[in-house]
């Protein structure tokens, strides 16, 4: 049983989560993170102990990653604030602060449409919720550049889909799911990333030393998952309000909005860095400016790479992948700065220089009319604590 005092009492705050998972570990942090500067006392647990279970009205509030139905009953018993940190858990019934899955799904999509793949599938093992919104995301934005893509749960199935179709791009619902892609591929003897590109989710760093080769994978906000669950669980045990429901109610759904966290990026390993083009030309092209990315290069730069002139290249480029040559430039260095703002805490001069921006004036008149945002404000979005140096 926890002592404590009345008169010197911190917040007790419960976190159940995935013990062994690369996101409950990364939720984890971003909610000790916030919980640290207001000297609350974070007790955390898997979903298989009980010591916090047999305990729960010693706590003053829960934030909750995964838990079984008779747990999520004793935490609506309780009637203390929970703030519920995955799309697997039901969102109707508690605060829920989660990553906006059908987001992941599109951004893996663009990635393996702007690297010029035409053949794509979607592997999930399983169906939470938080796979199906993933897929679906991912097809759908397959769908508005006219492709569609084969979705495969079973091994078997997958295996026979990339033994026959090649090249193509494969998006794992998660990294376990990706290296599941991965093990099939060594097994059958297909090349990766030459027949089979392999794109995870969640940047795991347990799963990611599992992987051969290196595994690209999705950057899911993690850290700020947990960030801002524990400063809704602080407004809700501040208002002294509930969000869970009674035993009575449990089956009933309400229409709490869930808060949805996009992903940060794309980081490219070894699993996806090839392009899918048939141009020789482009695909010269297009290694020099993902190598060169911060570097301040021109188009002229690029056309000492590749012998054809300008005329040429920008109609290679537009037939190959529909855009331009300075399109794809600027697209590599905003998705460079955008990696910067959310990995780092290097200063906005810093970054524009790195992202190969001639000065910090431009790199904003850009970053604006690209993202639509403001750089200091991107990086307030994906951060817990924005710097000084935005002001």
């Amino acid at each position: 049983m926890l002592q404590r005092s009345d008169n010197t009492r911190r917040p007790v705050i419960g976190v159940i989560v995935n013990n062994v998972g690369g996101y409950s570990r990364g939720v984890v942090r971003g909610v000790t993170s916030y919980a640290f500067a207001r000297t609350w006392t974070c007790r955390v647990q898997g979903v298989n102990d009980t010591d916090l279970t047999q305990h729960l009205r010693d706590f003053d509030g829960f934030i909750v990653q995964t838990a079984s139905s008779e747990q999520l009953k004793l935490l609506a018993s309780t009637r203390k604030p929970v703030v519920n940190v995955s799309s697997a858990l039901p969102m109707t019934r508690f605060t829920s602060v989660v990553s906006d899955d059908l987001a992941v799904g599109r951004l893996g999509a663009e990635y393996f449409l702007r690297r010029g793949y035409r053949r794509f599938a979607f592997h999930g093992p399983d169906d939470r919720a938080y796979v199906k919104l993933r897929q679906q995301g991912f097809a759908a934005r397959l769908s508005e550049s006219g492709e569609t893509c084969t979705t495969t749960n079973d091994v078997n199935q997958l295996l026979s889909l990339l033994s026959q179709q090649q090249p193509i791009a494969v998006m794992g619902s998660n990294d376990r799911a990706a290296v599941v892609v991965l093990d099939v591929c060594r097994t059958a003897g297909i090349k990766v990333p030459d027949a089979v590109a392999v794109l995870g989710v969640d940047n795991d760093d347990l799963v990611q030393s599992l992987a051969y080769p290196p595994l690209s994978t999705i950057n899911t906000a993690r850290e700020r998952i947990g960030f801002e669950a524990a400063r809704a669980l602080e407004q809700l045990m501040r208002h002294e309000t509930t969000f869970a429901m009674t035993p009575k109610t449990i089956r009933k759904t309400t229409q709490n909005t869930p808060l949805l966290i996009a992903p940060t990026g794309v980081i490219t390993r070894r699993s996806t860095d090839l392009f899918a083009v048939d141009d020789v030309g482009v695909v010269d092209a297009l290694r020099f400016i993902h190598a060169h990315a911060g570097r301040t290069i021109t188009i002229n730069d690029v056309l000492r790479e590749v012998p054809f002139s300008r005329r040429q290249l920008e109609r290679r480029f537009r037939e190959s992948l529909g855009r331009s040559i300075l399109d794809e430039i600027t697209r590599c260095r905003m998705d460079r700065a955008k990696q910067l703002l959310t990995d780092t805490e290097l200063t906005l001069p810093q970054i524009a220089l790195a992202s190969g921006f001639a000065s910090v004036s431009y790199f904003a008149v850009v970053f604006k009319r690209q993202a639509g945002i403001t750089p200091g404000a991107y990086r307030t979005q994906f951060t817990s604590h924005a710097m000084s140096s935005e002001q």
